[in-house]
């Protein structure tokens, strides 16, 4: 593909929208809140942007769109199934997803027993590969306890529905926690940059250093290629391009590991301050730990990028 890798006008506007919203509105109390303590007006606020409903399928917004906000919202540290709701959209029938695009429910996305979210969540969809299901919890909900403060639990499902659109779904999902992922990584990397900048040792800032400067360019440079590539994969999915499921694949694990090397070497500039509990970065690191661990694991990613494009077709 040959396109450009960055936003449109349209897509820096909603961009724009998302950081003010979140400015005002995520504040330290909701990036932190205890996951059993859901920010619901925060949530229902982010709806009311038309934030979730660009998933849906008879929507204008397209997959550029759901990057540039979800790299917003992960650069505030917002709570919340923000991929799984852009998945539900797309894939349940259009009767069953007015109260995730409006923020009045939570989805739970995942392969049971084991679910994201469960613990809180008013709808459950449960995704194996190619396929899947609208269901119904049966029995206790057992809450467990997360390093990332997301609500999980283990539940006993019934399928209830088979659902349509889920490879379609799967490439917005991946998209989503691209973005998500990049903007948490800018900002704890930003953190310690601005750190690194001021904090001083045996007489300079410990910016000066190239043990500690050059850590943080490859990293800044690892979540700009992961961001490039996100943008390409938006691109190509809004154009049902050939490649679309595999570059939204790539992206998100380029973006995985991005933010994870961010994350370390943030830790590694900041120190101690970094791991206390009311340091700058902690809250987030333990977070987008918990997003690279998502539902699929990094191996399955990596299968599927290498099923995309390990195959050349030349002619000869």
């Amino acid at each position: 593909m040959n396109r450009p890798a960055a936003f449109t006008p349209d897509e820096q506007a909603l961009a724009e929208a998302v950081r003010g919203y979140c400015h005002a509105k995520c504040t330290e109390a909701v990036q932190r809140a205890p996951g059993v303590q859901f920010p619901t007006r925060f949530w229902t606020g982010l709806a009311e942007l038309g934030i979730f409903a660009m998933a849906m399928p008879a929507e204008e917004g397209g997959a550029g769109d759901i990057v540039a906000a979800s790299l917003e919202l992960g650069r505030a540290a917002a709570p919340g199934p923000v991929a799984a709701t852009f998945f539900a959209a797309h894939a349940l029938p259009e009767d069953r997803v007015g109260g995730l695009v409006a923020g009045t429910e939570l989805v739970s996305l995942g392969t049971p027993p084991l679910m994201p979210w469960a613990a809180i969540a008013d709808v459950q969809i449960e995704w194996t590969g190619d396929r899947a299901w609208l269901v119904r919890c049966v029995g206790a909900v057992e809450p467990v306890e997360t390093l990332g403060n997301e609500p999980w639990a283990r539940i006993s499902v019934e399928r209830e529905q088979p659902l349509e659109r889920v490879t379609a779904a799967a490439d917005l999902f991946h998209l989503a926690l691209a973005g998500y992922a990049v903007g948490a990584g800018r900002r704890v990397l930003d953190t310690a940059v601005e750190h690194a900048r001021t904090r001083e040792q045996f007489g300079r800032t410990i910016g000066s250093f190239q043990a500690v400067a050059h850590p943080l360019v490859n990293a800044s440079l690892e979540l700009e290629a992961a961001e490039k590539l996100s943008i390409l994969a938006a691109r190509a999915i809004g154009e049902s391009h050939t490649d679309g499921a595999g570059l939204a694949a790539a992206a998100r694990l380029s973006a995985s590991q991005a933010t994870m090397n961010a994350a370390f070497v943030s830790h590694q500039t900041l120190g101690a301050i970094g791991y206390s509990v009311e340091g700058p970065i902690g809250h987030i690191t333990q977070r987008i730990r918990q997003i690279t661990l998502s539902t699929d694991a990094e191996s399955e990613l990596g299968q599927r990028v290498l099923a995309a494009f390990s195959a050349e077709k030349v002619e000869q």
